[in-house]
């Protein structure tokens, strides 16, 4: 909201690694000085690495802006505003959250083998969202600014800028998968009847790559926007009116799971969709008018 990205880099970047010492130090343990906690060591690691990425987001904000942490009336107008904002997104997580948790326990009902296959999927599949969520996070913080400043003009070249840095990021993505469709399965897995599971649906997910962008880009823009009811009502109709039916239609003709995975394809093409249509119906007559 500051406009400063360099910070939060700073943040999660430190956070991650010390994760990541955190995990070898908790999980295997340092002989004669910390006991192996396994499981146990996993979660200590990361509510340790979290609680210092708080304590340095607290003191950065502190530091390095005017922002005052002292509670003091009279409340602030947009107070309501960013509460009833902040219900529509708890919301939208419980949609999102329903498409990924029934997308597990339908790989588990399928087998041990199916529910390896699909945790390296989604795994790969998170990790090409992450990789393009960079550019809704731009598009989120830079989208905000121009729409209150009613440039309109520059909104709509902007989301269209990154939208196209989006797809060409997502089609080098695709060409690094096609190429190394076999060892990127092998990171995870030795095992060969996972490993067949995974590589009968793998170039689903490479093949929705375009779609994931343009949903998670614009999905960023629209956060900015302060368009939160909308994306709460998409993401809805996303699950309850494309993913589900899809996904049971998949059980229903035994499709295994691909049928998971056509499922999460249909998921994001409603969303996408969705979201282009109406960023093009709110904002091009505004364009056209201004």
């Amino acid at each position: 909201g500051l406009q400063n990205t360099y910070w939060p880099m700073v943040i999660a970047i430190t956070g991650a690694l010390l994760n990541v010492i955190f995990d070898f130090a908790f999980v295997y343990g340092i002989d004669g000085f910390i006991p192996a906690m396994y499981l146990d060591g996993a979660a200590y690691a990361s509510l340790l690495a979290q609680s210092i990425m708080a304590i340095m987001a607290f003191y950065l904000l502190w530091t390095k802006t005017d922002i005052s942490l002292k509670l003091r009336l009279p409340i602030h107008p947009e107070l309501g505003r960013l509460v009833v904002m902040s219900l529509n997104l708890f919301v939208r997580a419980i949609a999102l959250n329903t498409a990924l948790i029934l997308a597990v326990r339908e790989a588990t009902a399928l087998g041990d083998k199916y529910i390896g296959a699909h945790t390296i999927a989604i795994n790969l599949w998170l990790f090409s969202a992450f990789f393009i969520d960079g550019f809704g996070a731009a598009g989120n913080i830079m989208g905000g600014r121009l729409l209150g400043e009613k440039n309109y003009d520059a909104l709509w070249l902007l989301a269209k800028k990154i939208t196209k840095y989006g797809l060409v990021v997502s089609v080098v993505i695709m060409a690094f998968a096609g190429i190394f469709y076999k060892p990127l399965g092998a990171l995870f897995s030795n095992e060969s009847l996972v490993l067949s599971a995974f590589y009968a649906i793998f170039y689903i997910i490479i093949l929705g790559l375009p779609i994931n962008t343009i949903a998670f880009v614009l999905d960023g823009v629209f956060k900015g926007l302060g368009e939160m009811k909308y994306l709460r009502n998409t993401l809805l109709a996303a699950t309850f009116l494309g993913f589900v039916p899809m996904l049971f239609l998949g059980k229903y003709l035994n499709w295994g799971l691909m049928g998971i995975w056509l499922a999460f394809t249909v998921w994001m093409f409603i969303r996408g969709a969705a979201l282009v249509w109406k960023f093009r119906n709110k904002f091009k007559p505004l364009l056209q008018n201004q």
